[in-house]
């Protein structure tokens, strides 16, 4: 997380004059891009070499100071259509989301509907982990600045998509805390939907209906959505990821009740207001969303304690000067980041688990804003993904010799000591423990199969496929074993 997070710090600068024909930048922000012009051309020219080179279909950068928007510009295209990736182009955010919600919270706090320091189950009665005694003591405050207790691994439990954010709060019942509460910082997205049921409860308004009213329209968010058919009729993008290497549009289904915790859309243009307002402690166009303390909290002040000189405070990390947060979803990526009078948003419309293309970008981008040369340090990517599709290969290639023993077994099967040894060998090694493991892996990892199919697709489905035919070919072919061994022991002695 905290890898992406640094990302954040790099990819602002590549768009102005884009904007000029939306009537977005001032004056003088049009004659700042004049002067800078040779900046933001190098900008362009990285961000388009480094889509090409880390199959990335589409991006949006955005750079803005306090007062307004400097640079707002989209890459590349948004579907199999080649739709021009524009600064209204909703993606999905990912934990950049989280942010949203915390402000929403920090309204009902200064309208003093809710209280920081109250239990969660004041306002949520159905809320509960699996110890009573834990689930009174969790606040609101625990859940903001992630100390309730709750597991990461709990965040990573997929709900199903028929659990509506209403009933979200009951379905932790059985979650253990790995931290006494309030002790210490535990990033689960499990706090944040719960904080966004919470706004619902408490604002009487549905979660959507309450961030458009109150945090998307005073911000003149016009392309910023909860719902995804809603973010759909605007034209959000295609969502990517690599199947074997090769990357494709892929469509997860929406769950409801993850999408304060991850799965707002937003365009850049909508995130540079987004941006602009918290560097102004919640003002943007004479309007103020929040006060300067809760502001304040909201970036990190008394915040939990990630590492040396890093908090976080509510939705946001806090790094000396710097605040930031990243966002990963399925197929999407995003990257906020604040320091002193400068603020950046990069959009990106793929995710490739192996390899961390929004840190290298955002990096490149810092370097290229410093007057540096980007790092010509690349991930081996095509070792990777060339790697991946061999593995492939292997596995369908052993899964189809397993099936071959299987059907030509009258003529596989030699009555030989050393043969029959190999047939054990291999029916416990490669058909019992190893599809076991692979089987047991995610538990052991606190992951699940659920979330593997969703983050890595293809390859992981190959895997498990893989471990249910081995295992049934190995059940099988010991069965085929032994009765030949009974047939050979009986004719033997007949």
């Amino acid at each position: 997380m905290i890898r992406n997070v640094i990302c954040m710090s790099v990819l602002l600068c590549t768009i102005a004059a884009a904007l000029t024909s939306f009537g977005m930048v001032p004056e003088r922000v049009h004659a700042a891009a004049t002067e800078e012009q040779s900046e933001y051309a190098e900008l362009d020219r990285y961000i388009e070499s480094a889509m090409k080179k880390y199959n990335i279909p589409g991006a949006a950068l955005g750079v803005v100071e306090k007062d307004s928007p400097l640079y707002i510009k989209g890459y590349g295209s948004a579907d199999s259509k080649h739709t021009a990736i524009t600064p209204q182009t909703p993606f999905i955010l990912g934990s950049t989301s989280k942010s949203m919600t915390a402000l929403a919270v920090m309204q009902l706090v200064d309208e003093g509907k809710v209280e920081l320091d109250a239990p969660v189950q004041r306002y949520l009665p159905d809320f509960s982990v699996s110890d009573p005694n834990d689930s009174a003591a969790i606040t609101v405050r625990h859940l903001l600045n992630q100390t309730s207790g709750i597991p990461k691994s709990a965040g990573l439990l997929l709900p199903s998509r028929k659990i509506t954010l209403e009933q979200y709060p009951a379905t932790q019942k059985a979650t253990k805390l790995t931290e006494p509460v309030g002790s210490a910082f535990q990033y689960s997205n499990v706090n944040y939907d719960v904080l966004g049921a919470l706004v619902q409860a408490v604002s009487g308004e549905p979660y959507g209906d309450y961030m458009k009213n109150h945090i998307f329209d005073p911000l003149e968010m016009e392309h910023t959505y909860v719902s995804k058919a809603a973010a759909a009729k605007a034209g959000l993008s295609d969502g990517y990821q690599p199947l074997f290497g090769w990357m494709v549009a892929t469509n997860p289904k929406e769950r409801p009740a993850n999408v304060p915790s991850g799965y707002i859309k937003s365009s850049a243009e909508d995130m540079a207001h987004y941006l602009m307002a918290q560097m102004n402690k919640g003002a943007y166009a004479g309007k103020k969303l929040v006060t300067d303390q809760s502001a304040a909290l909201m970036h990190g002040e008394q915040g939990a304690l990630v590492d040396e000189d890093v908090f976080y405070g509510m939705g946001w990390i806090k790094q000396g000067n710097t605040i930031m947060h990243d966002g990963t979803a399925e197929n999407f990526q995003s990257n906020l980041w604040i320091d002193g009078n400068t603020g950046i948003v990069l959009l990106l419309n793929s995710n490739d688990t192996f390899i961390p293309a929004s840190a290298i970008l955002m990096e490149g981008v810092q370097h290229i804003l410093k007057g540096q040369a980007p790092s010509d340090e690349d991930p081996p990517i095509k070792a990777i993904n060339w790697t991946i599709r061999i593995l492939a290969v292997l596995i369908l290639l052993f899964i189809i010799r397993s099936v071959y023993i299987l059907l030509a077994w009258s003529r596989v099967y030699k009555p030989k000591r050393m043969s029959i040894t190999l047939h054990f060998i291999s029916i416990g090694l490669f058909h019992s423990i190893l599809p076991i493991a692979l089987i047991l892996l995610p538990a052991l990892t606190n992951s699940s199969w659920k979330l593997l199919f969703a983050f890595v697709p293809g390859m992981t489905h190959l895997m498990f496929v893989a471990s249910i035919v081995l295992l049934a070919c190995g059940t099988a072919r010991l069965v085929l074993l032994f009765r030949s061994l009974s047939l050979r022991t009986h004719s033997l002695y007949s």
